[in-house]
């Protein structure tokens, strides 16, 4: 267990730093454009990136995990040191400010198979549940930490500054895997050289002749396209409809975070079957949603967001636990690869779909809607069996 310490002290800091990065980032954006559609455009071109997860998680399968990392984490920091450079010694424009956020949202679609394709490796089987939760945990934990100094700082600290911050961080996140590789990267080489991993859709394919993980990740995309529109246009909700100040929609988000790593922490103590956990995790996401829409109150709201977010941390902590315990290590990389895309590019959609839907119905209907496809997917949930032994 203690590889798995030395990899979390190591995406803790680099995933603060990233998040430090994201707003400065996007602040800077409005203050060059001051344009919403210019600024809508790239943040979902951003968020469709992760398409790529289909295409990366075939390097990690294909090469070492730990080499892949290192080499992505090595790419960052100097791609942030460039960036710093060119932030100090040149007036910040529109082309230098996106093309840098480009190219690291790029090498982040190729970290994190790698990475979610390593921890069954180094991790015993009866404590991937475990690990994964405090993956999830630290991640959340991190990212909630970043955003808070982010937006503290953002008005103070220059953009290179922020740049340079986020390139330190990936040197520790390099040490700490350099420590990890160390440790296992024989092993890795051996497992490796005795596969073939020549196709690079063959996680699609395995998933696709998998009803399982077929189902699972069709939940998952079912799961997010829902929860979308609660977190993307909770400030519509926040603002419009409960007429609440811009604390409580900070609040609120910070509380959904929250929930996420509570969610990742209780799950350990629920001694169920996994698909009991995921019909759980849905109903309590269905009544929370459906109880926020009716009391339309500033406390159950709040209330509604931290148990949204425990739901959710119940949801990803299992998918990814049964994905690694039931898909063979050859095919692990390409088949985390196509889960990410697929789950993580249903969320964005959910939130457009979401936002033009409330235009014509309001943003209360809008989450109706979202708790009754949670709802139809609890009934068919139940209806599937898992195979979990």
């Amino acid at each position: 267990m203690k590889n798995i310490y030395v990899l979390l002290a190591g995406e803790s800091t680099s995933q603060f730093g990233n998040n430090l990065f994201d707003i400065a980032i996007m602040w800077y954006l409005y203050r060059l454009t001051d344009n919403s559609t210019t600024i809508g455009l790239i943040s979902g071109t951003f968020n469709a990136l992760v398409v790529l997860n289909v295409l990366t998680g075939y390097l990690a399968d294909r090469f070492p995990k730990t080499k892949v990392m290192m080499t992505i984490d090595g790419l960052q920091a100097v791609l942030m040191g460039v960036a710093t450079y060119l932030y100090y010694s040149f007036a910040v424009n529109i082309w230098t400010l996106v093309g840098v956020a480009f190219i690291a949202k790029i090498l982040g679609t190729v970290f994190d198979p790698a990475e979610n394709a390593l921890i069954p490796q180094i991790v015993p089987a009866d404590q991937l549940q475990r690990v994964n939760s405090m993956n999830q945990g630290v991640k959340v934990c991190a990212q909630l930490v970043g955003m808070l100094a982010g937006g503290s700082l953002v008005a103070f600290v220059s953009l290179a500054d922020f740049v340079l911050i986020n390139g330190l961080t990936f040197l520790v996140s390099l040490g700490c895997i350099v420590i990890v590789h160390k440790r296992v990267g024989h092993a890795e080489q051996v497992s490796v050289e005795q596969v073939q991993t020549r196709d690079w859709y063959a996680g699609l394919a395995y998933v696709y002749h998998n009803p399982m993980l077929r189902t699972l990740i069709l939940l998952a995309v079912i799961v997010n396209m829902v929860i979308g529109p609660v977190l993307g246009l909770n400030i519509i909700w926040t603002r419009g409809t409960l007429h609440a100040s811009a604390v409580v929609y900070s609040l609120a988000q910070a509380l959904f975070i929250i929930g996420v790593v509570a969610g990742s922490i209780l799950i350990n103590f629920v001694k169920t079957t996994f698909k009991t956990k995921l019909l759980l995790a849905l109903t309590t996401m269905t009544v929370a949603v459906t109880f926020m829409v009716l009391t339309r109150s500033i406390g159950t709201t709040l209330i509604a967001m931290m148990v949204i977010g425990m739901a959710g941390g119940f949801v990803n902590v299992s998918l990814f636990t049964l994905i690694q315990l039931k898909t063979p290590g050859e095919l692990l990389g390409r088949v985390n690869g196509a889960m990410m895309s697929c789950t993580n590019i249903s969320m964005p959609i959910g939130i457009a779909l979401g936002g033009v839907i409330t235009r014509y119905v309001g943003i209360a209907t809008v989450f109706i809607i979202g708790s009754a496809i949670t709802l139809v997917a609890l009934l068919a949930m139940s209806r599937v069996t898992l195979n979990e032994a």
